[in-house]
């Protein structure tokens, strides 16, 4: 599959859903793009991508959405992506464990200290089955500067929460680079500090209390 490289308008995203492997990656996309869960299983050694077209905030986007498969193109799809859902599954704690790995090395690939990401914790419907508790999940997302998120592909629980905070962190994201580039083009006598601008809305990552879909539980 070839990715796009051209450069994405305010109103598209490319974002790129990773993880490790049975953490529910497809299930999850799929759930958001088509509103529906398929029993079948999915081939993990296939890459896809989806598009849709969204609206957060009274604002519409177009989201191009990878589904990522194996690791021979794990730089590819860090070059492509604008934002990332790092994705662990509750009944396996190595799939935890392994989300910082993930989350450096977009951080190498994309040279930056900080994108935009959230922390999924999949598979809340299996509860019973529960490895990685949520404080876990809590304290590992705000060790990565990300929001952390409970969701069901099956039960279609706080998918679309999930999305919606990622689309919002990178439009964030993208107003604060716009900021700065706007600043370094002013020169020495107008860029004052090096530092990135804070933005008014991007004090928390709070999600409003009504947004949450009962059964699982999110926490920022």
């Amino acid at each position: 599959m070839s990715l796009s490289r051209r450069g994405t308008s305010p109103r598209e995203q490319k974002l790129a859903a990773v993880g490790g492997g049975g953490v529910g990656k497809s299930a999850l996309t799929i759930r958001f793009v088509t509103s529906q869960f398929s029993e079948q299983g999915y081939n993990p050694t296939i890459e896809d991508s989806y598009r849709k077209q969204f609206v957060v905030d009274d604002e519409a986007v177009t989201l191009e959405i990878l589904d990522t498969a194996g690791q021979a193109m794990a730089d590819q799809w860090y070059t492509f992506g604008s934002g990332f859902l790092l994705v662990y599954s509750i009944t396996d704690r190595p799939t935890f464990e392994s989300l910082p790995h993930f989350h450096r090395e977009i951080l190498r690939v994309k040279d930056r200290d900080y994108v935009p990401c959230v922390v999924v914790s999949n598979k809340c419907d299996l509860g019973r089955l529960r490895a990685v508790g949520q404080m876990e999940g809590r304290e590992l997302a705000r060790s990565l500067s990300a929001p952390f998120i409970e969701c069901s592909a099956v039960d279609g629980v706080n998918v679309d929460i999930a999305f919606r905070q990622l689309v919002k962190l990178v439009r964030k994201d993208q107003k604060r680079q716009s900021l700065a580039a706007q600043r370094l083009m002013a020169g020495p006598f107008g860029a004052g500090r090096t530092t990135y601008p804070t933005l008014p809305e991007e004090r928390t990552h709070r999600i409003r209390e009504d947004e949450i879909s009962t059964g699982c539980c999110v926490l920022m």
